[in-house]
């Protein structure tokens, strides 16, 4: 019999053995063992320069399946995987490949380490927002799950709470990159650090959830293509052009905390 993971469930909060969740889904190239940082609030926290971090940072490995947790109960997972994965699936397969293929034209155009890009896709973008929350429910612990726990579990809501937060999307050009930032810290207006959203940043694709409080956080989040008001379009594929910031490199820190753009 295998390990068993108890806990609570990040979006229902059911308490009971959990199932592993993979952040992104398995088949979105998803499947080999990674690298976790030990201490990533001390990695945050340090004032270091990042090359000096990064070489002397201590690595344990990540569980087998890939990128990921014991995150979800088996009913939310396996919801998910029904309803809102495919779409997710389709478009991160068709960006990793158009990346990949176009790498170093991407490289060459870019300025500052990074590219606007204008993409088309056609694929369902109400519920590819839906996957992006629940992978954000992940990482974020759960503590956000009373927030979205009705938009999520009910396929047809459309009750984003966008008065208190906001999903930004970029592109990663990077193929090694596989980061989670988890819940994410910033500095509030005392000095000190807050939980103000939560992060991930894969090739080709990241996410980053941000909880709107009023503060000067609020008017730094603007780079990046806003996807909070997908949950508003028809639940149905359709085809739309939208401009995808993408980075060439993996960001050690969370830029739209202090508003400054990564190099």
């Amino acid at each position: 019999m295998g390990k068993t993971h108890f806990g609570t469930c990040c979006v229902c909060g059911k308490k009971g053995n959990m199932t592993f969740e993979h952040i992104p889904p398995r088949q979105a190239n998803n499947e080999k063992q990674i690298k976790k940082i030990l201490d990533p609030i001390g990695f945050f926290e340090s004032e270091q320069k990042i090359d000096d971090k990064l070489q002397s940072v201590a690595y344990k490995l990540g569980n087998q399946k890939g990128m990921g947790g014991y995150t979800l109960c088996r009913g939310c997972n396996n919801f998910f995987g029904s309803k809102y994965a495919t779409e997710f699936i389709t478009f991160y397969k068709e960006l990793a490949d158009f990346f990949a293929n176009h790498h170093d034209e991407i490289v060459t155009q870019s300025k500052n380490g990074y590219l606007d890009i204008t993409l088309v896709a056609n694929i369902n973008f109400f519920r590819f927002q839906k996957q992006v929350m629940s992978m954000l429910m992940s990482t974020s612990n759960g503590i956000y799950k009373e927030s979205f726990k009705n938009y999520l579990l009910n396929e047809q809501n459309t009750d984003f709470p966008s008065e208190n937060f906001k999903v930004i999307m970029n592109g990663y050009l990077d193929s090694s990159i596989v980061k989670q930032t988890g819940q994410m810290l910033g500095i509030n207006s005392s000095g000190t650090s807050e939980i103000v959203g939560s992060e991930i940043q894969v090739f080709p694709l990241g996410f980053t959830l941000v909880e709107l409080n009023g503060s000067e956080n609020d008017r730094n989040n603007g780079i990046g293509l806003d996807i909070t008001n997908w949950a508003k379009l028809e639940d149905c594929q359709q085809k739309r052009e939208f401009t995808l910031r993408t980075y060439i490199k993996s960001q050690p820190f969370s830029y739209y905390l202090t508003g400054v753009t990564p190099q």
